[in-house]
């Protein structure tokens, strides 16, 4: 059994060999032109939440005031970004890639108590019909793995280990999603790209109940900030259809329907046949059609059909979340849920809250706090009330290279009953190019 001295000593050998090929990431900006972005991605179009593929892009092009800036002529990557926006601008084509690397460290396992993971994705639209104004048709898709690093257990398995329940310590990072073109869809924009549709295989939480926090590229890892877990949920890629709309110039409506059984890094026609879906109907709010993205109300009912060949029940419950953006650099947030506890879900209510809190070099410290009663349906009878304190601290070193400590605090974890509390101690890296 390693001590935790070596442990530490270990991830810090690691991470010295990954900080070899960062070197050159902490140049800066690639072909930085007067538009702000690298690659000229600010005119994509765009549909969905912030862990959608086109915002996903557009987002990660985005020129940021950022600690090291050097000369983006002689930057190494400057002609790679010249050629995105040559395609872009010639022929529709936007792309981009992304790899996310977390390690873990908990205080109490009953295995291993180190983890490592990644996910990997290329990613990409092709706009195909351009119509009046912003109202444009385009395909999205996005080429996906999620794995086990160096070795050892995936962080989704850790928290099984800690005994983690509905607040999942590390649940995105599994070592089971094979390589799978996870997003592969049609979207179609209309009222001046303010509404749109968007079907084929989805990735469900750029669209179900999305906010700016249902990302990996923000501050928190947690299932109780990430994926609010009493929402039904399907696969990764699942068969479905979303519309969204703006009724008004603060009002939007939403509809969804999702393959119930699709599984994650995985495509069978076969569940698809089974007719057994996830369903949700949303309302949401914002001052200014402006700020639907930092300044925003939403509410989404759901329900989710008995899944026969699994033997799990039916289920339905609510959604809320909200977001504020109190000035330049504080966005604070709350998110909260009910269900009856069936469909899988992972809590019978739930709620939590936190902030994020940013400097001049896009830096950012997050901290929030999460309750959670499991659902014990999933989970069984007697599971206790979990609750997490998490706080990380992103450097965004370059345009295309952050870094982020990352620190967890579970308390009660219900499948562990022998443990009050557990520290989990992370580092994430973020490479988008």
């Amino acid at each position: 059994m390693f001590s935790d001295y070596n442990v530490a000593m270990k991830w810090g050998r690691h991470s010295a060999k990954l900080l070899i090929a960062i070197l050159y990431s902490c140049a800066g900006a690639g072909a930085a032109e007067d538009d702000g972005y690298q690659a000229g991605y600010d005119d994509i179009p765009v549909f969905g939440g912030p862990d959608g593929v086109s915002e996903d892009l557009r987002s990660a092009d985005e020129i940021k005031a950022t600690r090291f800036k050097f000369d983006p002529e002689n930057h190494l990557l400057a002609p790679y970004f010249d050629a995105k926006r040559e395609l872009e601008d010639d022929h529709g084509v936007a792309f981009g890639v992304r790899y996310y690397l977390l390690a873990q460290h908990a205080s109490a396992s009953a295995g291993d108590k180190t983890a490592a993971g990644g996910v990997f994705r290329f990613q990409g639209t092709w706009t195909l019909f351009e119509g009046k104004g912003k109202n444009r048709g385009f395909l999205e898709w996005r080429l996906e793995n999620r794995h086990a690093l160096w070795g050892r257990q995936a962080p989704s398995e850790l928290a099984a280990n800690i005994g983690a329940a509905a607040l999942n310590t590390g649940f995105a990072y599994t070592p089971d999603f094979d390589t799978d073109l996870a997003v592969f869809n049609w979207t179609q924009l209309f009222n001046q790209g303010r509404s749109g549709i968007a079907a084929g295989r989805l990735a469900f939480p750029s669209y179900l109940d999305s906010m700016p926090f249902q990302t990996f590229t923000r501050g928190f890892i947690n299932r109780s900030f990430f994926i609010n877990p009493t929402l039904g949920t399907s696969g990764i890629g699942a068969l479905g259809m979303v519309a969204k709309g703006f009724v008004s110039e603060q009002f939007w409506l939403g509809a969804h329907i999702y393959d119930g059984n699709a599984v994650n890094g995985s495509f069978d026609l076969d569940t698809f046949r089974e007719k057994e879906w996830l369903t949700a109907v949303e309302v949401g709010w914002t001052p200014q059609y402006e700020h639907r993205r930092n300044k925003l109300l939403q509410f989404t009912y759901w329900h989710k059909d008995g899944r026969s060949l699994a033997g799990v029940p039916a289920g339905s419950g609510w959604a809320a979340s909200g977001v504020w953006q109190l000035s330049d650099t504080v966005l604070p947030f709350v998110r909260l849920g009910h269900s009856d506890g069936g469909a899988g879900v992972q809590a019978e209510s739930a709620i939590s809250a936190g902030v994020e809190l940013t400097n001049k070099f896009n830096d950012a410290l997050s901290v929030g706090v999460g309750w959670a009663q499991p659902s014990e349906k999933t989970h069984g009878q007697g599971a206790g009330d979990e609750w997490v304190l998490e706080t990380s601290y992103k450097f965004q070193l370059s345009d295309n290279f952050s870094i982020t400590p990352d620190v967890q605090l579970l308390l009660n974890p219900a499948k562990n009953p022998d443990k009050s509390r557990v520290w989990i101690m992370g580092l994430r890296m973020l490479f988008f190019y």
